[in-house]
């Protein structure tokens, strides 16, 4: 009977998802924003390309959304042929899906660049949404705004 019992047990938890482990999921997507931002100082629109899924997209103000790694790379590459660009963001939450499968992160962000009528600076707020992708954490969606009036 206690076979039995210890049978039918396996099978139930073999059928439950895997609890995630939100608190290593979330220091790894602290450990990629913090490469992504090395990518960003570097201005290397291709490695920063690379952050985002396959079918990842990016969501600019202003701009049609960009999607795939060539397309969002082409976004950043226009970043930074700005004039002085400069980039910098913060996650203030990353909250993990129970399943592990699923982040998104909140933040705001500091941006400036040397435009015709001067030096240009922003601040704003962003969101991005992560998906795992053979194992590891990749941004799906990037969708930021400025706090400034438009």
């Amino acid at each position: 009977m206690l076979r039995l019992a210890l049978v039918l047990t396996l099978l139930v938890l073999a059928g439950q998802p895997a609890v995630a482990d939100s608190k290593a999921d979330e220091a790894r997507i602290r450990t990629l924003i913090g490469a992504w931002l090395a990518a960003v100082a570097a201005k290397d629109a291709g490695a920063t390309a690379e952050f985002y899924a396959a079918d990842g997209m990016i969501m600019p103000p202003g701009s049609p959304a960009a999607q795939g790694h060539e397309a969002v790379a082409a976004v950043w590459n226009g970043f930074y042929q700005l004039k002085d660009f400069q980039l910098v963001f913060t996650p203030t939450s990353i909250t993990i899906a129970e399943a592990g499968d699923v982040a998104y992160d909140i933040g705001t962000y500091d941006l400036s660049f040397t435009g015709d009528a001067g030096k240009v600076t922003d601040h704003g707020k962003y969101v991005v949404v992560w998906k795992k992708v053979d194992g590891d954490w990749k941004a799906a969606a990037d969708i930021f705004n400025s706090d400034g009036a438009m």
